[in-house]
């Protein structure tokens, strides 16, 4: 072969290379020109911002999940947002900082509820709306709802309203609570897993179904105990607000069946002979209705403003104190499993959230910290990591109040025994103190397989946590006595933090669930209330006289995603939305009540760890 000329190996990988090389070019030319095009929209697009018109009627249309705070990447939000996909999450707090401040607005003459696009949420975050609403009405202006087919959680929220109005082919289901859960024993035996658990609590079931084929009594018993008391709360609050006794509605709902065959299997009917319901309206007949009582607004419909985009264009109109007089409570919402590391938003992970809390603790302006608690727990590591760093903000002088949302268990409820005062909402999920750790062993699946494990070690314990041997009952020992003195731990911080004894605190703790209301009369909290009662708690915590101003502590975000969620979204709703991946294919299967059950560990400090998680909390 001639030195001159070039194997056919290397002309090859030239020509991929230059393929690739080009191909890396065309990609980062695109992303270019996008930004460039973005930016050039919202140049040239006009820097009127939205105006709230006169008798506008402000609706509140939660979409997706209520969240304390939002998961997931800003960029993803910017961009589901432009495409106009519909949201997945909406915070609460937006919600009610937009009823609170129509309450005052004269260009606001009405509310509107529709709750048909909220897909999840929990009483105690329906209390804090209540609330809202109900200040809302002391305006004197009207709250109506519309809907068209409600569940049980959407109809505790339309409900709030002076009047309801279903579509006349719509439906109210209300079926009550429940809690079941699957269990995998005997499909674990079948593919030849072994469970190591390892837990302390009587009540604690967290790790139940991986160990049984049902659920055990003392979980049955508890869990009946909480249960009850969510279910008393919601009937008492449709009672008040629809002039219905707690008894007939409950009636009712076990009747529903011959409700239904009264009203010759019409729904809507059915919801109306049941007085949840005021009228049946149709889509157009609703907005008349609406056009008539308020102004007519833009394509034959009423004025309106949706309330995102009323908190867009809101003003504040009020000259804050001067800085002496002010007193300045900073907000930090702890939502999701408590895990350790930096992980994203949806979960606590404790490095993100101590760096939030030493902010709160270094900041001079700042004289109170306000953790709002949505959690089931996770790593008893990563809480304790969270707890101590609240501990540096009150040895710096700063109080700090604990206000619990829908759930503050277990890990949720450990970082909150440091704090000054916790406060819960009467539906608040709470207590679950115990702990567990849990090791799966695959020996016989593998041997099943013709996989087999042989070797040595240096000491008895060496290859202890491989999961392809039987566990060693002196690895099993020591994890087991790990595993008690982690519950010992809790037992003392609660102890510590409440005032109470070692005894008396096991009286309650054994991992069992309480709500806000139970977990008052046992010492567990100091308070019922929402969010706004703790703001208002701390303040007093630091000058009963001073006026109040609050401030938001949230994950610092990136320079680029900054300039992302800073910029219009106009732009890329001209782009096709085939460009983007749908993700619908990201929905889990039937089987994801198992692998979320193992999602959280993975989620946490490699090797064996101990737990505090709250399985149980979780309601349907």
């Amino acid at each position: 072969m001639s030195t001159g000329e070039t194997s056919f190996l290397g002309r090859a990988w030239r020509g991929f290379w230059r393929s690739l090389d080009m191909f890396r070019k065309i990609i980062l030319n695109l992303v270019f020109f996008l930004i460039f095009f973005i930016i050039m929209i919202s140049i040239f697009s006009g820097a009127e911002g939205f105006k709230v018109a006169s008798d506008s009627t402000l609706v509140i249309n939660p979409k997706g999940v209520v969240v304390e705070a939002f998961s997931g990447q800003p960029a993803q939000r910017l961009i589901d947002e432009a495409m106009e996909r519909e949201d997945t999450e909406t915070r609460l707090r937006d919600l009610v900082d937009a009823i609170n401040k129509a309450a005052g607005d004269s260009r606001i003459n009405s509310l509107l509820l529709i709750p048909d696009g909220m897909r999840g949420i929990g009483l105690a975050s329906l209390h804090e709306l209540e609330n809202a609403i109900t200040q809302f009405k002391t305006s004197g202006k009207p709250v109506i709802t519309y809907a068209e087919n409600l569940s049980q959680h959407q109809y505790y929220f339309a409900a709030q309203a002076d009047e309801v109005w279903l579509s006349p082919t719509g439906s109210v289901l209300i079926d009550g609570y429940a809690s079941y859960r699957n269990y995998y024993k005997e499909a674990l035996e079948k593919l030849s897993v072994q469970i190591n658990l390892f837990r302390v609590g009587t009540y604690k079931s967290a790790m139940e179904p991986f160990i049984r084929n049902d659920m055990s009594a003392e979980a049955k018993q508890a869990g009946r105990y909480w249960l009850n008391s969510l279910w008393e709360q919601y009937l008492d609050g449709i009672s008040v607000v629809r002039d219905i006794s707690a008894e007939k509605i409950e009636a009712d709902i076990n009747n529903f069946a011959q409700i239904l065959q009264a009203a010759n299997g019409d729904m809507a009917q059915a919801a109306v002979d049941m007085n949840l319901v005021d009228r049946l309206l149709s889509r157009p007949e609703f907005r008349a209705e609406m056009i008539l009582r308020g102004k007519q607004g833009s394509d034959d419909s009423f004025r309106q403003v949706n309330f995102k985009d009323y908190l867009a264009a809101f003003k504040l109109s009020n000259i804050p104190k001067p800085a002496s007089d002010i007193t300045r409570v900073a907000i930090i919402v702890a939502e999701g499993e408590i895990v350790g590391g930096k992980k994203p938003a949806g979960l606590i992970s404790s490095e993100v959230m101590a760096r939030q809390i030493r902010t709160v603790a270094a900041d001079k302006d700042l004289d109170a910290l306000v953790i709002r608690v949505n959690s089931p727990g996770g790593s008893a590591f990563a809480s304790e990591i969270i707890r101590r760093e609240i501990q540096v903000v009150r040895d710096r002088g700063k109080p700090v109040v604990i206000s619990m949302g829908d759930v503050a268990a277990s890990g949720g409820y450990w970082i909150a025994t440091t704090a000054d005062k916790i406060i819960a909402d009467p539906a608040t999920i709470t207590g679950s103190i115990g702990i567990f750790g849990m090791i799966p062993t695959f020996p016989d699946t593998l041997a099943r397989m013709g996989i087999y494990t042989d070797g040595f070690g240096t000491t008895s314990l060496a290859g202890g946590l491989r999961l392809d041997r039987e566990l060693n009952p002196k690895v099993a020992e020591i994890f087991q006595r790990a595993t008690e003195r982690g519950y010992d731990d809790f037992l003392q911080r609660v102890a510590s933090a409440r005032n109470m004894t070692i005894e008396e605190v096991n009286e309650v703790a054994q991992g069992r669930v309480w709500t806000g209301e139970q977990a008052l009369a046992r010492g567990l909290i100091d308070q019922l209330g929402g969010l706004s009662t703790a703001i208002g708690a701390a303040a007093l915590l630091v000058d009963e006289g001073a006026g109040l101003e609050i401030e938001y502590q949230e994950p610092k975000l990136s320079t680029f995603e900054e300039f992302l969620l800073g910029m219009t979204t106009s732009a890329i709703a001209y782009l096709p939305g085939d460009l983007f991946i749908s993700s619908d294919f990201l929905q889990r299967p039937l089987v994801r009540d198992f692998f979320a059950r193992l999602d959280f560990l993975a989620n946490s400090e490699p090797g064996f760890a101990t737990y505090a998680r709250c399985f149980m909390c979780e309601v349907e």
